[in-house]
């Protein structure tokens, strides 16, 4: 099961420099389709690995570290 926690872990460790976007958007696809997600907060897991997945697709923006931010922040809100 994959909860807040797991996720924010993995986006900071992106910010870090310990995770490349490739490997995040990897983990997130993994993730989406085998795991299951931590209640209540399933909605807000589910659209943060779903907008992750996508992190490598060459038709979006730019991701800038902003980006990574406002999706810690959004996972602490309760």
């Amino acid at each position: 099961m994959v909860n807040r926690d797991d996720l924010k872990e993995q986006i900071q460790a992106h910010l870090d420099g310990l995770v490349s976007l490739e490997d995040l958007a990897a983990w997130a696809e993994d993730v989406f389709r085998t795991e299951e997600f931590e209640e209540p907060h399933a909605d807000r897991i589910s659209d943060v690995l779903a907008v992750l997945r996508d992190a490598t697709d060459p038709h979006r923006f730019r991701w800038e570290e902003q980006d990574f931010e406002e999706m810690l922040e959004d996972l602490e809100e309760e």
